[in-house]
């Protein structure tokens, strides 16, 4: 009996362990992502500072939750719109896509360091949102 519980005991650890040190890049992305930090590069002769300052707590009011490995929900100030999102491991990019869209992926950011890092340039400048994990 002793023998039985020492073997069943080894599995277990062996299996946990082999299961602990393989964690996909995608269940790391699981859970919810918030914008710690913005940066603004804007042509500021056509934005007030007060203009810049609202753009960028309009970035830190929006969020996401990846649900699944598959599935996440985008939420902003009044609305939450589902989406599907995928990682590509080779260049560590994270996409999403919206049902009816035809399947045309928008990139989220860059998966680095454990943050989500977003950069996008609009007719106003760049804009570069670093999300990180609550």
């Amino acid at each position: 009996m002793r023998r039985f519980f020492n073997i069943s005991l080894f599995i277990f650890t062996a299996s946990w362990i082999m299961v602990s040190c393989t964690s996909s890049a995608e269940s790391k992305l699981i859970g919810t992502w918030k914008a710690q930090k913005v940066e603004t590069d804007f042509n500021e002769n056509k934005l007030t500072p007060d203009m810049i300052s609202q753009v960028v707590e309009m970035q830190k009011q929006t969020y996401f939750r990846m649900v699944n490995d598959s599935v996440m929900t985008i939420i902003s100030k009044n609305n939450t719109h589902e989406a599907k999102w995928s990682f590509d491991k080779e260049t560590q990019t994270v996409s999403y896509y919206f049902n009816g869209m035809g399947n045309i992926p928008s990139i989220l950011g860059k998966f680095t360091e454990g943050k989500i890092v977003s950069e996008s340039k609009t007719p106003m400048g760049k804009i570069t949102i670093y999300y990180e994990k609550e």
